[in-house]
């Protein structure tokens, strides 16, 4: 049997990851039709039907599953055969598919990325700034950067900054026109500025001191799913936020923002980087999590970006 074609595959795999051949097509450069073609050449020649089609969306069969791990290993193969040759000439390049957090990515990573293709132009960066958990298999995700350990199996995490913790801000303005809570509870009578993922607002606001411990449930006076609006709020004057330390460090060093409740401790929110543990690290991965990893240190200092 003759195996199926290299583009056949490659577009079987973005097939996967977009879910529809319109959105493949699109980023392929393709018409539908000729990747529905291809699809239904491959599943010809592999003798199997690879997806279940409906009006809304592609899902793979049980044998598509199959051909997805190894057309996706095969994939990954290629690419870091490719990556070992540029290596050998001192050179990286190719794609690095990275997912951090909204506000953290525009206070650090940009500048991190910026750095590193200075050093690398041949690396071409793809981020995804957003605050949701990505899966890093599904969406072919290089490495991640997460607030919190992975729940998911198969992942590799290092933590980045194990001592970051969540704290209560606003702006000098907003604290002229509020008296500064000297209790944790005492933000109840504040305007709530939240952050959303997916349905659920988190409103529970965790502190400690000592043998003390409290919860706050805050109503938000407003809310949104990106912490970087959320930190736009607070720098607005408009309410309290409870923020990541890291993602208000630069804030908090030009007195665009400012802490309460300094004696008491906010909930841990340790920061990771985060890659799949069943696909080869590339040259370029693994020189950019041995970059992250160096940045890291100045992260634990407290450096501002």
């Amino acid at each position: 049997m003759v195996g199926p074609g290299f583009a056949d595959w490659q577009w079987f795999l973005r097939i996967v990851e977009r879910g529809s051949l319109s959105a493949a097509a699109r980023d392929l450069g393709q018409t539908p039709a000729a990747l529905s073609l291809a699809l239904k050449r491959l599943e010809t020649q592999l003798g199997a039907r690879l997806f279940q089609r409906s009006t809304r969306r592609l899902t793979l069969t049980p044998e598509g599953e199959i051909w997805y791990r190894s057309a996706h290993a095969a994939q990954d193969a290629l690419a870091s055969g490719l990556d070992e040759l540029a290596a050998q000439r001192g050179e990286l390049s190719g794609p690095l598919r990275l997912s951090v957090p909204s506000d953290f990515g525009r206070q650090y990573v940009l500048d991190w990325v910026e750095e590193f293709v200075a050093r690398h132009p041949g690396v071409v960066p793809m981020l995804t700034l957003r605050d949701r958990v990505d899966d890093l298999v599904a969406e072919s995700l290089d490495l991640a950067l997460r607030y919190g350990p992975p729940r998911e199996t198969g992942l590799i995490a290092t933590p980045l900054v194990a001592d970051n913790r969540r704290i209560a801000v606003a702006s000098p303005d907003y604290w002229s026109r509020h008296p500064l809570p000297a209790h944790p509870q005492e933000l109840l009578g504040h305007a709530c500025l939240a952050f959303a993922l997916r349905d659920a607002v988190h409103v529970s606001w965790r502190f400690n001191r000592d043998d003390e411990a409290t919860t706050v449930s805050m109503r938000p006076s407003r809310y949104a799913n990106d912490g970087a609006v959320v930190s736009e709020w607070a720098r607005r004057g408009c309410g309290v936020a409870y923020k990541s330390r890291l993602d208000v460090a630069g804030d908090l060093a030009a007195g665009r923002l400012v802490a309460a409740l300094s004696d008491w401790q906010g909930e841990p929110a340790p920061l990771y980087l985060v890659r799949s543990g069943g696909r080869l690290l590339s040259p370029r991965v693994r020189a950019f999590w041995d970059f992250c990893l160096g940045k890291a240190a100045g992260l634990s200092r407290g450096d501002s970006p």
